[in-house]
């Protein structure tokens, strides 16, 4: 296996196939040494026709740890009050009173 350096660290290649149902096995020790764990979300980003990159997605607590507790929660609202406003906008124009 070829040696990949990412981040001053150094990782082995790895092969892995894909499932019938689509899915994709990431190693235990690769899951390990990155804090993979149940139930964590990735996102997985194309970069060619050959290569594809996954990314942890932080979890609503790192990021209130980031951005502080009141301005993250303030951020979370906001959004979601946006998003309630658009749904309601396409129901409307959906269903006309």
């Amino acid at each position: 296996m070829l040696p990949i350096v990412r981040r001053q660290l150094e990782y082995e290649a790895c092969k892995t196939r894909v499932s019938a149902k689509g899915q994709v096995v990431i190693p235990k020790a690769v899951r390990q040494r990155l804090g993979i764990e149940k139930g964590l979300e990735l996102t997985l980003i194309p970069l060619d026709e050959n290569r594809l990159l996954l990314e942890k997605v932080p979890r609503l607590s790192q990021l209130f740890k980031f951005m502080g507790r009141a301005r993250g929660a303030s951020l979370l609202l906001d959004d979601r009050g946006s998003e309630t406003q658009r749904d309601d906008e396409r129901l409307s124009e959906l269903f006309p009173s």
